[in-house]
């Protein structure tokens, strides 16, 4: 992180605010971004420039030097701002050397330990950030699960519905049969009557005998048909009962499952809350 204008103006105004020496910090060019008396932002001081282009580490300016100068020079002490070995800029404070050197060397490393802290700062709202951008991902895909959850109970149900109906058709088709097999039995009967009356009428009656053949011949199929379409429709009522009774079991499964998922949402929602409350107090750090 650079030495920024926030920074070396938050330092100039405490050393001035505490100790009443005027203070000064120069960038890497040796050019005042911060100045506790406000009157020369933006030149280039000629003490920092040493500092920074040179191998020396501080400047100082004596009272001789001051009194020397004629005016253009205060007494007074710079040192270079450091980090990491690399040199960021200067800090210079004007005053009594005895006072103001020990002033430097603490404001230096005021403004060395701001930096560090900005950067975990900067490092925590990051951290922060990506956390509340996971969050918000996570309870988007939890709100979809829900959704689709509630969407698949909600269609094993109407399943089940459909299959407590077509239940119910069997068992009225089963009626049906009842009553054919019912009619089969009567036809039957009819035909064997007919076929006694056929026999006692003799030769006159053996047409009516074939007709009375065919007509019991009609009721067995008809009987044995209804067999058929009985056990047919047993198996299908079995089938039918086995997948309601699965889809049934299904539903409430996936009711449970919507029911907690639908917990996880709240709890992620209530994460989510804490995510963006930390990412308001490091946007306040």
């Amino acid at each position: 992180m650079e030495l920024t204008s926030a920074i070396a103006n938050k330092i100039v105004d405490f050393i001035y605010e505490q100790s009443g020496y005027h203070s000064i910090v120069c960038d890497p060019s040796a050019r005042i971004i911060a100045d506790s008396a406000k009157t020369r932002l933006g030149v280039v001081h000629g003490g920092s420039q040493k500092i920074l282009t040179g191998n020396q580490d501080t400047a100082v300016v004596t009272a001789v030097d001051a009194e020397q100068s004629g005016g253009s020079l205060k007494e007074g002490f710079s040192l270079a701002i450091k980090l990491n070995g690399a040199k960021i800029g200067s800090f210079g404070i004007a005053g009594p050397l005895a006072i103001v050197t020990p002033i430097a060397k603490v404001a230096t490393g005021m403004v060395i330990t701001t930096i560090r802290d900005e950067e975990i700062k900067d490092t925590i709202r990051d951290q922060v950030q990506n956390l509340t951008a996971s969050i918000d991902q996570a309870a988007a895909a939890i709100e979809e699960m829900v959704a689709s959850s509630q969407e698949v109970a909600s269609i094993g149900m109407s399943v089940a519905e459909e299959a407590q109906r077509g239940h119910e058709q069997v068992k009225a088709t089963e009626e049906i049969l009842d009553f054919i097999r019912r009619v089969a039995n009567q036809t039957n009967l009819l035909g064997l009557n007919a076929a006694i009356e056929a026999a006692r009428a003799g030769e006159q009656g053996r047409g009516f005998q074939v007709v009375a053949g065919e007509v019991r011949k009609l009721a067995e199929d008809s009987s044995r048909s209804a067999n058929d379409i009985q056990v047919i429709l047993k198996n299908f009522r079995d089938t039918i009962e086995a997948v309601a009774a699965g889809v049934s079991q299904s539903g409430k499964i996936n009711l449970e499952q919507a029911s907690n998922t639908q917990d996880i949402a709240e709890m992620v929602e209530g994460v989510k809350k804490v995510g963006h409350y930390l990412s308001k107090l490091a946007d306040e750090l």
